[in-house]
C-alpha cells in the first residue's frame, strides 16, 4: 500500500514538472523588457508592442464590469485628446473579459480613440501578473517597463504620468 502511494506521488510530481515546463515564463519586472502581448485588436489582428517602438506605451488592463476601469479609460481618453502634439504615451487598453462578453456597448459609451485589444485567453494577463483590474504599466520607447500600478489611478495621477512621458523621463 505504501509502495503504491509512493508511485502515485512520484507520477504526480513528474506530471507537475512536465506541465510546469510547458509554460511560457515571460514575466514582468521593473527595468526589464516588457513581455510580449498575446492579444488581438478588435478586427482580430495580433497586437504587438513593437508597433509602438520608440514611443512610451501606457498598457492598461481593464474589464467591462469594473467602474474604476471605466473612470481611468475615460480619463486616459481626455488626456489623449488634449495631447495635440502626440508627445504623450500611446495608450493601449487590454480587455481581460472572456470572448463571450460583449464589450461593444462599453466601448461605444466611452468612445475611445486609442487602441483596444482583447486578451481572451488570459495569456497577456498572466505574463503581466494581473490579479485584478485596473492594472497598468508604463513602458518606455525601448520596450522596458518603468512603472506598474494596481488599482484605479485617477485623473491627476494619470496626468502626471502623461507629463513625465512627454518630458522623455519614461
Amino acid at each position: 500500500m505504501k509502495w503504491r502511494r509512493a508511485v502515485n506521488l512520484f507520477c504526480l510530481l513528474v506530471l507537475a514538472a512536465v506541465l510546469g515546463g510547458c509554460k511560457d515564463e515571460q514575466r514582468v519586472s521593473i527595468g526589464a523588457q516588457a513581455p510580449s502581448l498575446a492579444a488581438f485588436d478588435l478586427q482580430g489582428r495580433p497586437a504587438a508592442l513593437e508597433k509602438w517602438r520608440g514611443k512610451p506605451v501606457y498598457l492598461t488592463f481593464w474589464s467591462a464590469d469594473c467602474g474604476g476601469c471605466a473612470a481611468d479609460l475615460a480619463a486616459l481618453q481626455k488626456l489623449t485628446d488634449s495631447d495635440g502634439q502626440g508627445n504623450g504615451p500611446v495608450v493601449v487598453a487590454v480587455n481581460t473579459d472572456p470572448e463571450q462578453t460583449d464589450i461593444a456597448p462599453f466601448l461605444r459609451q466611452l468612445n475611445l480613440s486609442y487602441p483596444v485589444v482583447r486578451d481572451q485567453l488570459g495569456i497577456t494577463k498572466e505574463r503581466y501578473q494581473v490579479i485584478g483590474t485596473p492594472t497598468s504599466y508604463l513602458i518606455d520607447g525601448q520596450g522596458r517597463v518603468v512603472e506598474a500600478h494596481q488599482g484605479m489611478q485617477g485623473e491627476a495621477a494619470l496626468a502626471a504620468m502623461f507629463r513625465q512621458a512627454q518630458q522623455g523621463k519614461s
